[in-house]
């Protein structure tokens, strides 16, 4: 029986490979595991937080271990669409409004629309999934200046598909800056995740095709449900 975390690592993946365990299937209980395995209950979480590490496995909050399906691909350079880029990686995408209102937003924000600080938006927090699974959660804001009744629309749709038929938005051109951060409460718990626990945040600007800016969104992802590709020519 395995009793390093290299071995409980390895009979894990083992089980994975073998067709044993299947993609967003949940493990045993880790009470089960260290019976099963006849180790201590230190030594299993280390080799699983190790799997975890390596996205081969999730943890959810008081549900336990899953595995993990295959990460969402993305390259950064390119314009992002999260509903026809998922179909187009065999996922179902969903999405769930968590919040939608009317408000006045931070410096930061409004400078990057050039707008008076005292100007509103709407501000969208929607939590995005893949195959049932939250992966995703993205603070969206959206000038009611130029979008006057954007929030009396579906916005649990794309968003971006309602811009270019209903204001004649489309987008050109957009920029990202990727971090690593702790997540807040309000974006962790609906990933299933402890609060302070590690996410990649990314902040991303959309353009028109005259460069202005049509909405500024921050996104908070799982770390192990994503990965990124850049091709440079």
């Amino acid at each position: 029986m395995p009793n390093t975390q290299s071995e409980i690592k390895a009979f894990i993946q083992n089980l994975i490979s073998d067709g044993r365990l299947q993609h967003n299937q949940k493990l045993p209980s880790e009470r089960e595991l260290v019976d099963q395995l006849e180790t201590t209950r230190i030594t299993l979480r280390e080799g699983l937080t190790r799997l975890e590490s390596e996205g081969v496995i999730y943890r959810q909050n008081r549900r336990g271990w899953f595995v993990a399906p295959a990460r969402f691909m993305m390259n950064p350079a390119q314009k992002v669409d999260f509903n026809s880029m998922a179909q187009d990686q065999g996922f179902t995408p969903s999405t769930e409004i968590l919040q939608q209102h009317r408000c006045g937003v931070r410096r930061e924000i409004s400078s990057a629309f050039g707008a008076a600080a005292n100007s509103r938006y709407l501000h969208l927090r929607r939590v995005r999934g893949l195959d049932g699974r939250a992966v995703m959660v993205e603070d969206s804001y959206l000038p009611l200046s130029r979008y006057e009744n954007l929030d009396e629309f579906d916005l649990s749709a794309s968003v971006t598909a309602i811009l270019k038929k209903h204001f004649n938005v489309g987008v050109a051109s957009e920029t990202c800056r990727i971090l690593i951060a702790n997540l807040e409460q309000e974006h962790a718990e609906p990933l299933g995740i402890h609060t302070g626990a590690m996410g990649l945040k990314i902040v991303r600007l959309r353009y028109d095709s005259a460069h202005k800016l049509i909405d500024y969104n921050i996104e908070y992802w799982l770390p192990h449900a994503i990965e990124m590709e850049v091709t440079t020519r």
